[in-house]
């Protein structure tokens, strides 16, 4: 997991990257970025705004920083769920690393999505994951060597 600065013309914002893919046929080789994406999937699992019947997908999901990349795996099971709701341009299961703009075509990299969707769910917090509840550590330590000088008291 990295920083990344997602651009559109005069403005930029400030996104969580991947550094390998994750998912169906993913590389899943970074536990750290498969802990992300599980976390995500468990916190909107529990959100008032996300719709019961994706809550049932991704209540299935458990933070193991492992992931089988085939369609028995439930984080698999969470991304294709997401990715029909969203209507992204290609539901295959996988979330791939961003690259250049972030963008394909029109569409967004689907890890700027998710990513959008977490500042919007944690406004006060975001991009300080770690100070979310429930932050999975590997992910509360990429945070940190991110930030510089963060606060010690």
């Amino acid at each position: 997991m990295k920083p990344y600065l997602h651009t559109g013309g005069n403005y930029a914002h400030f996104h969580w990257n991947l550094d390998s893919s994750v998912g169906r046929g993913g590389q899943n080789s970074n536990p750290c970025d498969v802990s992300y994406l599980q976390w995500y999937y468990a916190l909107a699992a529990a959100h008032p705004n996300t719709p019961e019947e994706r809550k049932v997908v991704y209540r299935k999901v458990r933070i193991t920083g492992t992931c089988a990349g085939t369609d028995a795996d439930p984080l698999v099971g969470a991304i294709i769920a997401h990715q029909r709701h969203l209507k992204h341009p290609q539901v295959d299961g996988r979330v791939s690393v961003a690259r250049g703009t972030g963008f394909v075509g029109t569409s967004g990299f689907f890890i700027l999505r998710i990513g959008a969707r977490l500042a919007h769910m944690h406004p006060r917090a975001w991009p300080r994951l770690d100070l979310i509840p429930g932050c999975p550590p590997l992910v509360a330590q990429a945070v940190q060597n991110a930030v510089p000088f963060l606060p010690t008291d």
